[in-house]
């Protein structure tokens, strides 16, 4: 048909052109047949360039069925194959009519959705991300997209019916048990790694290849699909309203007093059948009906079999907030009115504002204003938060106004409940507010108005490995700005350089300089445990001072927290005869001991080792632990307080998915008197009753070898401080230090951020850091310790002839070892008005010339942009 289309528009052209007329109209003619040509090849010949969660620069150019052409957009998910038997989802970045030459092109497979499930401008931020964090455009869609979202081939593996070994070819060992393994399952078809953890053998795949070319088994890829609906079975009467008779006819067939009647009388007062006040009835849930009526699934199975009732599924969404909804606002103090009239008018000159608020200001009561204003007018908000432990109290003081309009996303929801949200942004533009950890940034919100950025300077909001090592806080800004929206970054303690780029005015600045109340900030203490330990006055980890404290505190009725930055029961096991510290085999650090479950583990790779009965070095009997950590302290706290409960919130009591809910919920109802914790302790929680904080040992997080350590110590100490007399009696901050002479604690004990901020930026200026500069480190990793200084002098050299004494390095970092691999560290010092672009592409060719030099062999390079 296109191409009789075709003959029609271009046999004139041929034949009956005239050359007497005017040359304008000739001109029209040639344009107007020009596009037609143009149009014509589009519709005939079509391509998707499509993008594919590979750490590979660029997308793939894939050919478009016939069948796709016409329906096929930017943002649809599509199955394309790629190498020789994996499927990949991919999502289509762009449309072409244009064949790239040189290699064969191969047609996509499979368009999974009706319509795109990204929007404008996510693919504009992809790239935005890619080409700031030096990494690829694929890394950031395997981050952004939910994995279930991304349907991939996984290899399965099935015997072989009636295979017999060969007695002169026996199978080994290996061999045997996975076959056995295989066999026991009973399934026809089993992936490698369930097969592998069935068997208990890290590597399968020898075994697998052995057995496959004797015949005794078969491999075979097939797609699969991770995320599936939550579906509900319903039950609805098989009657029509207002048909007596029927009803008269179905009570008449079940025994009057038997459960099938309970039932259904049950069925009709729940759905509100014979109330005419009802437009229609109400749907009935079949696990509701059976809890009302007690009754069970295989009653109402023969209730359905009698034609009495309809059984149905229908897909329900996982979030649904059962709680009141009072949609009242927060009344706001006359110091919060001021700060939220600054907040506006600063956003007239400056899209970007920082919230400076002491701890206990108000800060989330401003929030709430701010997001009720910008969803009035239609638009959604973004309210990011460092730790999903944050979520808990937020998401509660917040669907308490909003209701149903909150939306929480974060890595503890599972793939069906990430994918739910996904689905629920990106099929609705109603106005709504997201509550999330970093990787919300990359949600699918149609009209952004406003994003909120709590505890701006949270390390927590960098994402660390894998790629992309992104900030969501900075990232938050440039998303936000793509849809001309505005920014309010909210701290008591704000990163130097954003409080630096808020006084030179990039940002607009409104401070809060009141506790919400008139609560006074608490008092703060400090304890030299060397002059304590002279005077005899430290028992275990804590002074005298610390425990009168305390106990002082629990007498009152009143709760205490104590915070340790480190997690276990001891962080270094020894002998105490020769002096061996157990390490672990695959990174440069020593094990820390867990009572818990009485093994030593490595926090850098996971690795659990056995405690050594005897040392391996001198093979005497005496190992023992030394330091503390949350287990550690958990135990002297009960004997120190044996009367008061305790609750421990680490990484270790919050793995699952409500842990830490749990918790916070226990603390806040009074169940606790007293909470340990980590750094989560410290980010934005409000506990009315805490009027004591312990800092058990404020040296583990000052003496760091790092230009941000004194930052990144005041923030946590000021921060966990914040706890403590928010609402009832005034707050006692107790930190122990063997190193009081510190220049912190001068501006920590009188709460003096515009202090600290002076001195540390000043040394920022002095030693040439950021914000003066741009940091970029490049890791370089390698199995052999003597191949890595190589490459990394290699790198290091070459690197030095383009950019100069920019480059820094290499050198070792504090843990030089991690997983088996070795690393090295160059530090680039780039000025903050250069591009970030071309220092990528400068990074690029020089990696691919020592790539294709072979002077990177067997190397991992990777870079990450503004660390922290």
């Amino acid at each position: 048909m296109v191409l009789c289309v075709a003959r029609t528009f271009l046999l004139p052209l041929k034949v009956g052109k005239r050359h007497d007329r005017p040359a304008t109209y000739s001109a029209k003619l040639r344009n107007f047949f020009g596009n037609a040509l143009i149009l014509l090849y589009f519709y005939i010949m079509l391509f998707a360039e499509v993008l594919l969660p590979v750490p590979i620069m660029g997308s793939f150019t894939y050919r478009v069925p016939a069948e796709m052409e016409g329906s096929l957009q930017v943002g649809h998910r599509v199955i394309v194959p790629f190498g020789r038997r994996k499927s990949y989802t991919g999502i289509v970045s762009a449309l072409t009519p244009i064949e790239p030459k040189g290699y064969e092109i191969k047609e996509i497979a499979m368009k999974i959705d009706d319509s795109p499930i990204v929007r404008h401008p996510q693919m504009k931020f992809w790239q935005w991300v890619a080409d700031y964090y030096l990494c690829t455009p694929g890394d950031v869609m395997k981050a952004a997209v939910p994995a279930g979202l991304k349907i991939e081939s996984e290899t399965f593996i099935s015997p072989v019916a009636g295979w017999e070994e060969d007695a002169a070819d026996r199978l080994s060992v290996r061999e045997t048990a996975l076959l056995e393994a295989l066999l026991a399952t009973g399934e026809r078809k089993v992936t490698l790694d369930s097969l592998g953890r069935k068997t208990g053998l890290t590597t399968v795949g020898p075994a697998v290849n052995s057995l496959l070319a004797r015949g005794a088994v078969m491999i075979s890829e097939n797609l699969v699909e991770r995320y599936h609906p939550r579906t509900e079975v319903y039950v609805s009467i098989a009657a029509d309203r207002g048909d007596s008779a029927r009803l008269h006819e179905m009570f008449d067939s079940v025994r009057k007093g038997s459960r099938q009647e309970a039932a259904l009388l049950t069925l009709i007062e729940l759905s509100g059948f014979m109330r005419q006040a009802l437009e229609k009835p109400l749907e009935v849930t079949r696990s509701r009906l059976m809890e009302r009526s007690g009754v069970t699934s295989t009653v109402v199975a023969a209730m359905a079999k009698k034609g009495l009732v309809n059984i149905y599924k229908k897909v329900v969404g996982r979030f649904s907030f059962t709680g009141t909804v009072t949609g009242e606002l927060p009344a706001l103090t006359d110091a919060q009115k001021e700060a939220l009239d600054a907040i506006h008018k600063s956003w007239l000159s400056n899209a970007i504002t920082l919230l400076h608020g002491v701890t206990s200001s108000g800060k989330t009561e401003l929030y709430i204003h701010l997001i009720d204003y910008v969803m009035r007018g239609g638009r959604q908000v973004l309210f990011l938060v460092p730790e999903i432990a944050l979520t808990t109290q937020l998401t509660g003081r917040l669907q308490r106004v909003f209701g149903d309009k909150v939306v929480v996303y974060h890595s503890k929801f599972s793939d069906s409940e990430r994918v739910e949200t996904w689905r629920r942004l990106l099929a609705s533009g109603e106005p709504c507010v997201v509550i999330g950890a970093r990787s919300s940034v990359f949600l699918p919100f149609s009209s952004i108005g406003l994003v909120i950025v709590d505890e701006e300077h949270e390390p927590a909001y960098k994402q660390q490995d894998p790629a992309p090592r992104y900030n969501a806080r900075d990232a938050a800004i440039v998303l936000a700005s793509m849809h001309g929206a505005k920014t309010l970054l909210g701290s008591a303690t704000p990163s130097v350089e954003t409080y630096w780029k808020a006084l030179s005015g990039r940002f607009g600045l409104v401070e809060l300089t009141q506790r919400f109340g008139g609560m006074s900030l608490p008092r703060m203490e400090l304890v030299d445990m060397t002059e304590a330990r002279k005077k005899g006055e430290v028992t275990g980890i804590f002074s005298s001072v610390t425990r009168r404290t305390i106990d002082a505190a629990l007498a009152e009725g009143h709760q205490a927290i104590i915070f340790l930055n480190r997690r276990g029961y001891a962080p270094v096991a020894r002998c105490k005869q020769c002096g061996y510290v157990p390490k672990c085999d695959k990174c440069d650090v020593s094990l820390t001991y867990h009572r818990r479950f009485d093994k030593l583990v490595c926090h850098y790779c996971g690795t659990p080792y056995p405690v050594p009965e005897v040392c391996p070095a001198c093979k005497e009997p005496g190992i023992e632990v030394l330091g503390y950590g949350t287990e550690r302290i958990e135990e002297e706290v009960e004997g120190f307080f044996p009367d008061a409960t305790m609750l421990r919130m680490d990484l270790d009591t919050t793995r699952s998915k409500d842990g830490y809910d749990r918790i916070i919920d226990d603390f806040s109802a009074g169940k606790a008197q007293i909470l340990v914790g980590t750094q989560m302790v410290t980010k934005g929680l409000d506990f009315a009753n805490v009027t004591v904080v312990s800092v058990a040992n404020a040296d583990a997080i000052i003496n760091f070898p790092d230009f941000r350590s004194s930052e990144r110590a005041f923030n946590m100490l000021e921060q966990v401080a914040g706890r403590a007399g928010r609402k009832n009696g005034e707050g006692l901050v107790t930190v122990q230090t063997y190193s009081p002479s510190h220049p912190l604690f001068r501006f920590l004990l009188a709460h003096d951020y515009r202090g600290f901020y002076g001195h540390e930026i000043a040394e920022r200026e002095r030693y040439c850091y950021p914000p003066f500069v741009r940091v970029i480190y490049i890791y370089i990793k390698h199995k052999d310790p003597s191949r890595v200084g190589v490459v990394a002098g290699e790198l290091a050299s070459r690197l030095r002839q383009l950019l100069g004494n920019r480059v820094n390095g290499p050198e070792e970092p504090s843990v030089a070892r991690v997983q088996t691999f070795y690393i090295r560290r160059i530090m680039l010092k780039i000025e903050t008005n250069a591009s970030i672009s071309k220092v990528k592409d400068l990074l690029r060719n020089v990696r691919i010339e020592l790539t294709n030099s072979g002077k990177l062999s067997g190397a991992t390079v990777y870079c990450d942009v503004d660390p922290v």
